[in-house]
């Protein structure tokens, strides 16, 4: 995670990067366990960075819109959410 994390610091911010997210703060209904790393790109060009770096570490992601009639696990999964 610390390698993804540092990649990631070389085109974001730190505010872009959550590390331990609980995506209850990102849900319509307030659920959900935390997400290892959380981004949340403000450009297109940001996106497909993150896409980049997720396949160049062999690593699951999710793309989450606004939360809205989202369902997520309590307990942790493996792969990150952006």
């Amino acid at each position: 995670m610390d390698k993804i994390y540092n990649q990631m610091l070389e085109k974001l911010n730190t505010e872009q990067i959550y590390l331990n997210e609980p995506m209850s703060k990102h849900t319509s209904f307030k659920i959900g366990g935390p997400a290892d790393i959380f981004v949340k790109p403000k450009n297109v060009d940001e996106v497909k960075f993150i896409i980049e770096i997720a396949k160049e570490n062999n690593t699951p992601i999710t793309i989450v819109g606004n939360g809205s009639n989202l369902l997520v696990k309590d307990r942790r999964s493996k792969g990150y959410s952006y």
